[in-house]
């Protein structure tokens, strides 16, 4: 695999790093916002969930304008985005003002958790496409580590412009850096060469192949997808849903859902007051970075393991742990046993199952599950389909735990995770180093 092809799939994946960022670094302004605003809980909650609630129509649309634009352009207009959401949250001078530019940082997140997988499917080789994919989960839990990491040292300056006043515009500006940065590279890359067929660019789809594959593989590959895609046209929505793709775009659409009910974002939600209850293992900031540190070591395990093992195995496996898990924290919550190392274990073995193993493969499988033609357009519902869970998940969990209580809350979380792996064994279909023009054949035998 050729060093152009992993420098323009990282640039791509900058977008997850943007996306990672800009949702976890809410968490630590929440102490300051809350004062300076003198919001009320109900106030919280909208700051906190206007960043989900903007991802659902950023997700929804963001494939079908690709379709249309070119995946290289829909990118840069998610770094603008990114931009505007980052200096206007650093300058809002009001409640709803801040929560205007959460929901437009939203939408960039949505666009960004579409677009990067699908763009990088696309330029990968069949081989590697695995492990180019993770790159989009590598860059989230990166984002989100920086995140715990600017928080910290912005708290922890020495400035005299900083203050419990401003710490939180600091914070919330801080992915300005990162969003320009974004901006500047992706001038940089070439737009999908398969997109560039989609729209009978054959010229300009060859030489971006030729820069991925040798000058005798480019033409073959240009073959390969003009057969496959050049005599189509870009579909309607209602298209999507035909008896030739609906197996598919349903498949796609339940995974990309069910991942988020892996619980894997109330257990960071709820890992701080875990950890305060512990009383074990350092401060409760230390350990909420460690969670940091764990998920991103797992992932980069992930590496070695997509391309060799391959998707279906993974995933179950990642299910059997995180529902062992799931059921040992209802345990531990249900005979109060939380001031010991089990529970840091038991929380640290649960993101790192899930780091290397659902966390990785869904933003690998959606974006290559899905025909050429369609790909756009049924990755954004996929990825709807996931912001959409995430937000019920988000509302319904502290209703959960203050009526049924942590430890049959934990468990309800636990059973389903063990049902998820029912879902992958029948449904969920191997792709492994399996070209994506010939991926259609695989899930009609699903």
């Amino acid at each position: 695999m050729k060093s152009y092809t992993i420098l323009i799939s990282i640039v791509a994946a900058l977008g997850g790093l943007l996306f990672g960022f800009d949702t976890a670094v809410i968490a630590g302004a929440i102490q300051y916002l809350k004062p300076f605003f003198q919001l009320n809980d109900a106030q919280i909650g909208l700051v906190v969930a206007a960043a989900s609630l903007g991802c659902i129509p950023g997700a929804l649309f963001a494939g079908r304008l690709a379709d249309r634009f070119g995946r290289k352009k829909l990118m840069i207009v998610t770094s603008l985005l990114y931009i505007i959401a980052a200096l206007g949250s650093g300058i809002a001078g009001s409640f709803v003002q801040l929560v205007v530019y959460r929901l437009i940082g939203g939408v960039a997140i949505g666009m960004a958790s579409t677009l990067a997988p699908i763009y990088i499917s696309e330029v990968a080789p069949p081989t590697f496409r695995g492990r180019l994919g993770m790159l989009q989960q590598l860059a989230i839990v990166t984002g989100i580590l920086l995140s715990f990491i600017s928080n910290y040292l912005i708290v922890n300056a020495h400035y005299s412009f900083l203050s419990n006043d401003n710490f939180w515009r600091y914070m919330l500006a801080a992915a300005v850096i990162p969003s320009v940065i974004f901006f500047i590279l992706l001038l940089l890359v070439p737009e999908s060469p398969r997109w560039l067929v989609l729209k009978n660019r054959i010229d300009e789809a060859k030489k971006v192949f030729g820069n991925i594959y040798s000058n005798a593989e480019s033409t073959a590959q240009v073959k390969i997808v003009t057969d496959d895609i050049a005599s189509e046209s870009t579909p309607a929505l209602k298209d999507v849903f035909t008896p030739r793709f609906r197996k598919v775009v349903i498949i796609g659409l339940v995974f990309a859902s069910i991942a988020q009910l892996t619980g894997i974002n109330i257990v960071f939600y709820y890992a701080p007051l875990i950890f305060e209850k512990t009383h074990v293992g350092g401060s409760v900031l230390y350990q909420t970075m460690l969670t940091g540190v764990v998920n991103l070591i797992f992932t980069v395990i992930a590496f070695w393991l997509i391309d060799r093992l391959g998707r279906k195995k993974l995933l179950i496996f990642g299910s059997w742990v995180m529902g062992l898990c799931m059921f040992t924290l209802a345990a531990l919550f249900y005979l109060n046993m939380l001031q010991n190392y089990f529970v840091l274990i038991t929380i640290f073995v649960y993101i790192g199952g899930f780091a290397c193993t659902w966390g990785v493969v869904l933003w690998v499988y959606v974006a290559e599950i899905f025909p050429n033609k369609i790909r756009g357009t049924a990755t954004s519902i996929a990825v709807f389909g996931n912001w959409v869970a995430n937000s019920i998940v988000s509302l319904t969990f502290p209703i959960m735990l203050a009526s049924c209580g942590a430890a049959v809350t934990f468990g309800v979380y636990g059973v389903i995770n063990i049902s998820m792996v029912l879902f992958v064994s029948r449904y969920v279909f191997e792709t492994k180093g399996v070209p994506l023009e010939k991926i259609e054949a695989l899930y009609t035998q699903v």
